[in-house]
């Protein structure tokens, strides 16, 4: 491909890998018992409230898999048979990984970005193991977001807009925390696209108590981002598995189980997730509401899209408005780059989509604005919008 297209790029799911300081810098002394660094065997381990996490094996990420090289794994290109570890190339961490040094600006520039969101990485599984107590959850969330102000910004420089996090734990902090995002100038928030936890157990945030939170965001034109992220939905995989080891935590980089791939609950829960929005009515409350799902790829739509339109037939007044509507118009999608986008595009159309590397991570692309190859099918003017357009227009970018 050429070193410049004719059009800006604007990557939607850049990461970095967050220093223990992320969360510890800003969490008040009365929490920070709770989460601990601490030695297993030989080997740095996260524990959260004396639960020892090996969802991220390396939680210092002083060695991480190199940026792409996962790909080929990805893309079903395997005729040897090799193992997933034998895809992982293993590199020292880059201090540009970590913080927003003066180098990762120069790389955003090597690879032709005019700007990205960034999204932390290991924020996307500590959630999951503090459901049993909110108050901690949401000291160790504002925390984080302290410090994500702090080192790479909301977009002050126009290149590098980090996604603060919002926890619906308590609907009242929630509510809070929305507003210090608004206040602080951010354009976007992420939220786990998860059941929510609380004092009276599991629910929906389509739930009408979380109405004031979707408003405020509504009103601000925050745009919502749900990533990928440890939902709870490994217990699913676990009923299906031929054993299941007590206490077995689900990690992703271990892929032994064809049945694991086959199943791939984080289709499941995505799928789940935005039927809860769509049926609990939130876009029917708040019409303008935007929202996208990063790094969940799109295949989980099309059973979405079908079952949509048959459960619409049989309770057409039970729908504020139809189904594909909300999905045509309300909603944007990160397809993975294995995945046929144009497929996506004749769905709900090429506006919706979203262009997304996951750098610096391994199952991205090492260079992000190779993701236009598979963009082949398409026009220059819907390229343009896939690359950069369509989510520049969302955050007030563009016009």
């Amino acid at each position: 491909m050429p070193n410049k297209l004719p059009y800006p790029l604007f990557d939607c799911d850049n990461h970095y890998y967050e220093p223990a300081e992320a969360v510890l810098k800003y969490l008040p002394e009365q929490y920070k018992h709770l989460f601990k660094y601490v030695q297993v065997e030989g080997r740095t381990k996260l524990a959260i409230d004396n639960y020892i996490s090996d969802y991220i094996p390396n939680p210092t990420f002083e060695v991480v898999a190199a940026p792409g090289c996962h790909v080929e794994y990805y893309r079903g290109n395997n005729p040897e048979g090799k193992t997933f570890r034998e895809f992982s190339v293993v590199e020292k961490g880059k201090p540009e990984y970590q913080y927003k040094t003066a180098r990762r600006y120069e790389v955003l520039e090597e690879q032709n970005l005019v700007g990205t969101l960034v999204f932390p990485t290991l924020a996307s599984v500590i959630e999951v193991h503090m459901t049993h107590n909110p108050g901690f959850c949401h000291a160790v969330i504002h925390s984080l977001n302290l410090w994500m102000k702090e080192e790479w910004g909301f977009g002050e420089d126009g290149k590098f807009y980090a996604t603060p996090v919002i926890t619906l734990m308590d609907p009242d902090k929630a509510y809070e925390e929305a507003k210090w995002i608004v206040e602080n100038g951010s354009k976007v928030v992420l939220i786990r696209p998860a059941a929510v936890a609380g004092v009276r157990g599991l629910r929906h945030m389509g739930s009408a108590e979380f109405d004031k939170i979707w408003a405020l965001l509504e009103e601000n034109n925050i745009f919502v981002t749900f990533h990928n992220s440890d939902n709870g939905y490994n217990d699913v995989y676990n009923r299906q598995k031929a054993s299941v080891s007590e206490g077995e935590e689900f990690r992703p980089f271990e892929k032994t189980d064809t049945l694991g791939a086959v199943m791939d609950v984080n289709q499941l829960a995505t799928q789940h997730h935005l039927a809860g929005m769509i049926c609990h009515g939130v876009f029917d409350r708040f019409p303008t509401l935007k929202c996208a799902y990063v790094e969940t790829g799109s295949y989980w739509l099309y059973p979405l899209w079908e079952r949509f339109e048959l459960v619409y037939n049989m309770h057409p007044k039970d729908f504020g408005r139809h189904p594909h509507d909300i999905l045509k118009n309300n909603v944007w999608y990160h397809p993975f780059f294995e995945e046929s986008v144009d497929r996506l595009a004749g769905l709900v159309g090429a506006d919706q989509v979203l262009f997304g590397s996951d750098w610096p991570h391994p199952e991205g692309l090492a260079e992000p604005a190779d993701w236009v190859n598979e963009l082949t099918a398409f026009s220059e003017e819907d390229q343009a919008k896939i690359m950069g357009g369509n989510i520049m227009k969302l955050m007030g970018l563009a016009a």
